[in-house]
């Protein structure tokens, strides 16, 4: 039997990796690592997949907390959505 995973503990080590990939691609051009990242995710929010249904569970109390809904854009459900590594790629090259 097999279990399914989500939230930021199941995410965080696979899009620290993506990152990790994107500095090991800019340092082999010859470019500084992105270092504090929050101005390339949203100067660059089209280099990921915008999550635009669902919501959360509210932390599992939906009696009390009736959670998120996802919509277009950044939402407090998917942030500004699932990584595209291609784009996210060229836009790391492209960043001086």
């Amino acid at each position: 039997m097999t279990q399914g995973v989500s939230g930021t503990s199941a995410s965080t080590p696979s899009v620290a990796g993506i990152f990790a990939l994107l500095n090991d691609a800019r340092m082999s051009a010859g470019k500084s690592p992105l270092g504090f990242l929050n101005p390339f995710i949203y100067k660059n929010m089209d280099a990921f997949n915008d999550i635009k249904k669902g919501k959360n569970n509210g932390g599992g109390l939906k009696s009390i907390l009736p959670g998120f809904e996802a919509t277009t854009g950044w939402d407090p459900v998917t942030g500004v959505g699932t990584p595209n590594y291609p784009k996210l790629l060229a836009a790391a090259l492209a960043t001086p």
